[in-house]
């Protein structure tokens, strides 16, 4: 009679076991803070649970784990709050992103306006063509033209051009302030400059190498687009410490594919 008992009390374990281990690699995980991108809520060396499970829809203001969706950053694991959902309006403004009310830092990467001599443009403009670097916000007056550049753009000119073609920039505070909606899944977006921007890898890597993103212009199958579908949805997702931490600023808008999942405790 006592081999039934432990019969069974041995495969209890072993269900218990794999609960367990079911439970940590599909419901519930643990981790450690390695940077200081949360602080002061979460500090490097903190063990944080992370739902994997439900946790994978965010909801606004809560600490999401996500892997990065570069390609040249695979497996790289960050911390951020959600701070928009998908379908929600950003404002674009030159001071950083307005939503709901709520000012949220600039894009470390954030286009400048530059004024440049009207007798260079065709040299700068044939060499941003040949660098794919879209012109953005082009406008010309008597003795000038304006455009936006990034300052990875910037650096990418510079290595080409002398310093002296390319002036310092002045603060265009007369920057308009732009309207961007987060892509949710099967919904069009209008192609536009700050979409385009945003969203450029996201796009390429949604179309599987039919889109390709020339002088700020989608191409999907080699013709002009003017609008586009995601399949996901995407998130807005800031660090509290955006002097360090790496977030939607310079990632762009997270896909849903990419979240780990929720926050739900730590210590």
């Amino acid at each position: 009679m006592k081999r039934p008992t432990l019969t069974r009390c041995a495969l209890g374990l072993l269900a218990a076991l794999l609960t367990a281990v079911a439970v940590g690699r599909f419901c519930v995980g643990r981790y450690a803070v390695g940077t200081r991108a949360m602080q002061p809520t979460l500090s490097p060396g903190d063990r944080i649970a992370v739902d994997k499970w439900f946790g994978r829809r965010p909801r606004r203001g809560a600490i999401v784990l996500f892997r990065s969706p570069r390609q040249q950053d695979v497996g790289a694991l960050l911390l951020g709050r959600c701070v928009g959902l998908p379908g929600d309006t950003l404002i674009v403004t030159p001071d950083g992103y307005l939503i709901l009310g709520r000012l949220y830092p600039p894009p470390a990467d954030r286009p400048t306006t530059y004024r440049v001599p009207r007798d260079l443009r065709h040299s700068l403009l044939t060499l941003l063509e040949f660098l794919d670097i879209p012109v953005r916000r082009l406008a010309d007056d008597t003795t000038h033209f304006r455009l936006s550049l990034t300052p990875s753009e910037v650096g990418r000119v510079r290595e080409t051009l002398p310093l002296m073609l390319l002036p310092v920039p002045r603060p265009d505070r007369d920057m308009p302030r732009v309207r961007f909606v987060l892509p949710a899944a099967r919904r069009s977006h209008v192609a536009d400059d700050i979409t385009l921007l945003l969203c450029r890898e996201a796009l390429l890597r949604e179309t599987r190498g039919r889109a390709a993103i020339r002088q700020g212009r989608l191409y999907l199958d080699g013709q002009p687009a003017d609008s586009c579908t995601f399949r996901r949805d995407y998130y807005w997702i800031l660090a509290d410490n955006p002097a360090v931490g790496v977030d939607s600023r310079h990632l762009g808008p997270i896909p849903h594919s990419s979240i780990v999942g929720t926050v739900i405790g730590a210590e």
